[in-house]
């Protein structure tokens, strides 16, 4: 199933330390389940539908990334809900073993579901501002898509351009994942390409009206 092979790459993967923990998992898919994941995506390459402003950043009116949840997937002719839905009931029932894979630190609530969805990123010169993961997720994987060369994410000490320590490289069917610590686990996302950058989140948190599957 796919949902296992994902988990049983996550919790055999190595956990890097610096400059916190995280994980970067290679081949996170079965080859010919990103092949369809990749094909089913690739015209939102080109969507133009973002909404504009950001009500972190009141100063910025450009486009900010546009989210597909599953709820949505046929609206946008994407035919993944079965294998997404796999994903999620496979990985919710292993949140304590994927989170303490990467960090014993690891937030945690009595009620836990899985949040979904396609993410499309405007391109060039889009930046998503160095952040905070939000306090209700406790473990966040991203996986990178479509197109072949994009830029990752990338990792920080501060909330500061300056703190930079690395990125976790841009490589479709690549997983970057880590554990929201308060005051630590600061990054960012950004394209540095002409077409828009297509990732899928998945999110182990506080179920909320966005959550894909509560088990």
């Amino acid at each position: 199933m796919i949902g296992e092979h994902f988990v049983n790459k996550c919790l055999s993967t190595d956990t890097g330390m610096e400059p916190w923990p995280y994980q970067e998992i290679e081949d996170s898919f079965p080859e010919d389940f990103f092949a369809k994941f990749n094909e089913s995506c690739h015209h939102l390459l080109d969507f133009d539908g973002f909404r504009t402003g950001d009500k972190k950043n009141t100063s910025y009116d450009g486009p900010v990334p546009f989210h597909v949840y599953p709820k949505d997937f046929d609206k946008f002719n994407i035919n993944l809900y079965n294998e997404v839905e796999d994903i999620a009931k496979t990985i919710l029932p292993k949140a304590k073993d994927l989170c303490m894979k990467i960090n014993p630190r690891h937030r945690w609530f009595s009620k836990l579901g899985v949040n979904a969805h396609i993410s499309i990123t405007p391109p060039l010169p889009y930046k998503f501002h160095i952040h905070q993961e939000t306090g209700d997720k406790i473990w966040s994987a991203v996986t990178y898509v479509t197109p072949e060369k994009n830029v990752g994410t990338k990792m920080y000490t501060r909330e500061k351009a300056e703190s930079f320590v690395k990125e976790a490289k841009w490589k479709p069917n690549s997983t970057f994942i880590f554990c929201g610590e308060n005051g630590k686990t600061w990054h960012s996302y950004e394209s540095d390409q002409a077409s828009n950058r297509i990732t899928f989140n998945l999110f182990i948190m506080k179920p909320n009206k966005y959550t894909f599957y509560h088990g």
